[in-house]
């Protein structure tokens, strides 16, 4: 490092070409010395700087390609390719496929399960979500509802779908719906089956008089004591619904009517 010391002119020194070169000399040296640590000053501020872009490159890259993959297919949507057969009250697993979605992947309460295939977009179930592990892609679920013909056979194309709010009333609606649909088809069977016996009743048993009246006898319903109001009976005790509340029953006892023909011996 040149030093003042190095350059202070004393009192009677000669300055011939000697005092000059030397001083010039000290001087040209220590600048060579400065061009030299600047050179590698900026050498490793280069290298600092490509590193720096690296690990910019090496983490917001990937995270940037996830968000952008994730953006094109749907946020809150994922796929499964695990295959399953759905029932109401199933509870079982799927796996959420590894894709940049995955991580993403978020679902409320309750999600919505389709299939990939554009023919069936119309056939879907709701799940209530029991558990979800984000590492490996495991969605436990119950099913709650199904809709179409989504559950007749298995499939492998899902699509994950998380649900609003608003959709939840809806998919419970749906399952009071759908259980009030079933009782109602109960109660038609109970109802079917005791008017079925009401008819074999009357066509096998030989009767001379009905309900008072004798000779060619021509009957209808109101002739049979109670015989309405018992089968409404059976059905409101068994699923609470009124007899004209069940589809095609009161056409299925008037047929009955029309069948009733004369009938002759023993009593009634």
């Amino acid at each position: 490092m040149l030093r003042f010391e190095d350059l202070r002119v004393r009192d009677r020194q000669p300055l011939d070409r000697d005092f000059f070169n030397r001083r010039f000399r000290l001087i040209a040296e220590t600048i060579s010395q400065i061009d030299a640590e600047l050179a590698t000053v900026n050498g490793a501020t280069n290298r600092l700087v490509a590193l720096g872009l690296a690990r910019v490159n090496e983490v917001l890259g990937p995270a940037l390609a996830q968000a952008q993959a994730a953006a094109e297919s749907g946020f809150l949507v994922a796929t499964s390719t695990s295959p399953l057969t759905l029932t109401v009250g199933l509870e079982t697993t799927l796996t959420v496929d590894d894709t940049p979605a995955r991580p993403l992947f978020a679902p409320t309460p309750y999600v919505i399960l389709s299939r990939q295939d554009d023919e069936a977009l119309d056939h879907w179930a709701a799940l209530r979500v029991q558990d979800y592990d984000r590492a490996n892609g495991g969605l436990a679920f119950v099913v709650v509802a199904i809709h179409g013909a989504l559950g007749e056979i298995e499939h492998a194309d899902w699509v994950i779908s998380a649900s609003a709010g608003l959709a939840v009333s809806i998919l419970e609606a749906a399952v009071e719906v759908e259980a009030t649909l079933i009782l109602a088809q109960d109660a038609a069977t109970t109802a079917q089956s005791a008017a079925t016996t009401a008819e074999q009743i009357i066509a096998n048993g030989p009767v001379s008089s009905v309900n008072g009246k004798t000779g060619l006898v021509s009957l209808t319903m109101a002739d049979i004591p109670n015989l309405v109001s018992a089968i409404g009976a059976k059905a409101d005790s068994n699923h609470g619904h009124a007899i004209a509340q069940i589809s095609n029953l009161q056409t299925t006892l008037t047929s009955l009517q029309n069948q009733i023909t004369i009938f002759d011996g023993g009593a009634y």
